[in-house]
């Protein structure tokens, strides 16, 4: 009966240190806008002109004519709904065809 008893008692004891250790450390002062944007310029080179840009996508197209050059308005949801729906949007195309959704 003794043991459980020490058992407790020692752990109860270490609960005030481990909650004194689980603190975290005082933040550090946060900057202002320009001090933040300031650091944001510090050494950066200009974009290279050989990066790929990145894809557009629009959801909600009607037709291939709403989407950017070289996409197609095709369906993304799977089979197409058997009423109208809003499964559709402009992506780049697979072979010439619309990729195939799962």
């Amino acid at each position: 009966m003794k043991k459980p008893v020490l058992v407790l008692l020692a752990l109860l004891s270490v609960l005030p240190f481990a909650q004194a250790m689980a603190q975290a450390p005082p933040a550090s002062p946060v900057p202002d806008t320009a001090q933040f944007l300031a650091t944001l310029a510090d050494g950066q080179a200009p974009a290279s002109s050989d990066l790929t840009p990145a894809p557009s996508f629009m959801a909600g197209c009607t037709s291939t004519d709403q989407c950017p050059t070289g996409q197609l308005c095709c369906w993304v949801c799977g089979n197409p709904p058997l009423s109208g729906g809003t499964c559709k949007a402009c992506v780049t195309p697979i072979k010439g065809r619309c990729p195939l959704v799962v």
